[in-house]
């Protein structure tokens, strides 16, 4: 499943998730207003249910910006509704923080998927002035309803459990788009596109980190495809990225216990890291190159490969390393290819 039909479902399954919280909650605000007497309560319940109860169709029919427009307005209703009717000690002003996490992420998955948001500071603003406006109004004036305690302590647990789900819902959702934003930013820096091989930056980076105690178990390889571009001008640029492709995978299949690059262009390179990892392998991986029969578009094509490898010299920098196998490799292709030089 690619990024963005996993961003639409998700569009999708949080908005549905709203829409079924709220009907949740009209549910239970309705039992509270109607145990305890409180008829504005009641009376915005039943408006709520009939707005909720159509904003569930909204989201079947994929409207989910204007079904977002609703959900943020009915739950700012309920603040401010139960603001006037109980004052702050119940905690409905709670609702107007847990929707800032909501407001900030569904406007990221809108504007990536829909390409179009609603105006993200205009709707912050309101959320403030009404969080501001309700604490105010509760400061000057009395609450409209004088509940029992109970009703108090029900209220407050509920509506905190609720707002700090919201919270914690979101920042996990923001917590896991920045990691798999990292990984990906790490990936296609450290990973070749066409091949899923590491690439030279990686390669580099490595062998400037790595500490060489035993330099006979370290050798590196530069593996070149011989007359490549004679595939790309006989068969097409398309035929030549497979070849690289599936070279690629006989290569790092082949070379389990070593790391497996792609230098530039039809080159490889292939760098020890265990002792296990001995020299045999890069005949191996020649051998299987050449007796394998590529198709690509019912043509089968054979290609052969040329090496050169060297072990690690204590007295080498990293640049001299590389050149010296590269030297072999030139002395392999100048001597008739097909072979592996060390």
């Amino acid at each position: 499943m690619n990024e963005s039909v996993k961003n639409t479902d998700l569009i999708k399954h949080l908005t549905l998730f709203f829409g079924g919280f709220l009907l949740f909650t009209d549910v239970f605000f309705l039992i509270i207003g109607i145990y305890y007497d409180m008829p504005l309560i009641r009376y915005l319940i039943y408006v709520k249910l009939l707005v909720n109860t159509t904003n569930i169709f909204l989201i079947l029919k994929k409207h989910y910006l204007v079904s977002t427009v609703i959900i943020y307005s009915v739950i700012m209703a309920m603040m401010v509704v139960g603001v006037i009717s109980m004052g702050t000690r119940p905690a409905f002003q709670l609702f107007a923080l847990g929707m800032l996490t909501c407001i900030s992420y569904n406007g990221y998955l809108h504007k990536r998927i829909l390409k179009k948001e609603l105006p993200f500071y205009l709707i912050i603003v309101i959320h403030v002035l009404l969080y501001a406006g309700v604490y105010l109004y509760a400061r000057f004036n009395k609450p409209l309803y004088d509940v029992p305690q109970s009703a108090y302590d029900i209220l407050v647990v509920f509506n905190s459990i609720a707002s700090f789900s919201i919270v914690i819902l979101y920042v996990w959702f923001f917590h896991n788009v920045a990691i798999s934003s990292e990984e990906k930013l790490e990936k296609m820096a450290l990973i070749d596109n066409l091949t899923g091989l590491y690439n030279r930056h990686y390669l580099l980076a490595f062998l400037d980190h790595i500490e060489v105690k035993s330099p006979e178990d370290r050798w590196i390889a530069i593996l070149d495809i011989d007359d490549f571009k004679k595939v790309n001008d006989t068969y097409g640029h398309n035929c030549g990225d497979y070849i690289l492709h599936e070279v690629a995978a006989i290569v790092k299949q082949t070379c389990k216990n070593c790391i497996v690059c792609r230098w530039g262009g039809e080159e490889f390179i292939i760098l020890s890291k265990k002792q296990e990892c001995d020299l045999a392998v890069l005949e191996k991986v020649r051998q299987k190159i050449a007796d394998e029969e590529f198709v690509f578009e019912d043509k089968k094509i054979h290609v052969t490969i040329t090496t050169g490898a060297t072990q690690y010299d204590g007295g080498m920098t990293n640049d001299g390393w590389i050149s010296d196998a590269d030297a072999k490799l030139y002395k392999g292709k100048k001597s008739g290819k097909n072979k592996v030089v060390i």
